[in-house]
């Protein structure tokens, strides 16, 4: 296919020529058994004339249009190009992606490249994002949750080189429950003066100073968990995304927010009723110990309504650590048996309630508390501590770091003490 196209001119036949040829047919002949007159008889013959003409060239020079070199449009001089040339037209050499555009064609990206420099565009996004982080936190330690919301607001439909923020990163999905539950706790302060009040001296979970100044409402924590109840369905626990923040790290937050919430709802419904039994002891001058039976009354049945809001806490996190990775996860295994001791103290604060009030006018008449409730109470009570117990163990086993007062239930249970 490539042969050359410049083939030498065959010019006159020279007598150097014409004796090789003779020599040749004379060993053909020889090997024949030819006669020496036909070899005499080519010798004496004389060269043929050719006709008179101009001189012709050494080589010929006339271009073969459809040489594959000239079709190609290459010289024969230089090296011909690597497959799938003839076949194909020539490609260009395709660098490889480097490592990080590798990772940042994942799905979900798992490196972003910094953008390049001499983008203006770029920059000026860039430095208007600095300026919204900025505010944020700056509002956020101001306490102002209003314009920290519109910040972050801003910061999510921002966009540079056509991606958007990824909550995931840099713990930026806490942000926003934080401002869910703050913000609607702010509006409520603006347009309602908080009022200050004593607490019974037996509420001692949840003593935060910032809780009378900022209370958080019913409707910010309902924001908050439907916040991160989204968040584990667009991000699940996959095969492909163990390794990056996946619903396995949003489960426990929206449980703790769950807990939360059931105890500040707890706390703030026996801070109500108090303020309602002190009027009531200041209108109608009432003894003191009327005004301690009826402290006390308000107070088991706010813990009664905490256990019933607790219970589908223990109930959710049951069924969702039947499957791995959860029943695994360090933090759902401390954080369920932490939720099964709070549900059996609850159980045994209303036990100790009956067996206390049985025999008070103000129970014995309702029928609310009985000893048949109270053994009830005790026997639930006992079998939540136990399996509080064993979910504890199985945390401390995989390197879960106990409270002191947990690590000594574990080794009175061990010795078998525990009452």
């Amino acid at each position: 296919m490539f042969a050359p196209i410049y083939r030498p001119v065959r010019g006159k036949p020279t007598f150097s020529s014409k004796r090789s040829q003779v020599r040749k047919r004379k060993r053909e002949a020889d090997n024949e058994d030819s006669t020496d007159d036909e070899i005499i008889d080519l010798k004496s013959s004389p060269p043929p004339v050719s006709a008179p003409g101009p001189p012709q060239p050494a080589y010929h020079h006339a271009i073969n249009r459809t040489d594959p070199y000239h079709v190609a449009g290459l010289s024969r001089e230089d090296a011909l190009p690597p497959a799938p040339f003839p076949h194909a037209a020539t490609k260009a050499i395709k660098q490889l992606p480097s490592i990080e555009e590798e990772f940042d064609n994942l799905n979900p990206p798992l490196y972003v490249p910094k953008v390049a420099a001499e983008d203006q565009s770029q920059s000026l996004k860039r430095r208007h994002i600095d300026n919204l982080t900025t505010l944020l936190h700056t509002c956020t330690l101001r306490g102002d949750w209003e314009r920290a919301s519109r910040a972050w607001g801003l910061l999510l439909r921002t966009e540079v080189a056509g991606r958007g923020m990824d909550v995931r990163q840099q713990g930026r999905w806490g942000i926003g429950a934080e401002l869910l539950m703050r913000r609607k706790a702010a509006s409520d302060q603006q347009t309602k003066p908080s009022v200050s009040s004593t607490v019974p001296e037996d509420e001692d979970f949840i003593q935060e100073s910032d809780t009378v100044n900022q209370p958080f409402s019913d409707e910010g924590f309902r924001l908050a968990r439907e916040y991160y109840e989204r968040l584990i369905l667009q991000y699940p626990y996959t095969q492909y995304t163990r390794h990056t923040i996946n619903a396995q790290v949003f489960y426990p937050a929206l449980l703790n927010v769950w807990v939360y919430e059931v105890q500040h709802r707890s706390k703030r419904r026996r801070k109500l009723t108090a303020e309602q039994d002190q009027s009531l002891v200041s209108s109608s001058q009432a003894s003191d110990d009327g005004s301690h039976s009826s402290d006390r009354r308000h107070v088991h049945e706010a813990r009664r309504q905490e256990l019933e809001e607790a219970l589908p806490i223990a109930r959710r996190m049951d069924e969702l650590m039947v499957s791995p990775p959860y029943d695994s996860s360090v933090a759902l295994l401390h954080l369920r048996g932490m939720v099964g001791l709070w549900v059996a103290d609850l159980h045994a604060s209303i036990a100790n309630a009956a067996e206390t009030e049985e025999e008070s006018s103000d129970y014995g008449v309702d029928g609310d508390f009985d000893s048949a409730e109270a053994q009830r109470c005790r026997d639930r009570s006992d079998a939540e501590r136990r399996k509080a117990l064993v979910w504890l163990r199985k945390a401390k086993a995989a390197g879960s770091r106990l409270p002191n007062t947990v690590d000594t239930l574990l080794d009175a249970d061990d010795r078998g003490g525990l009452e």
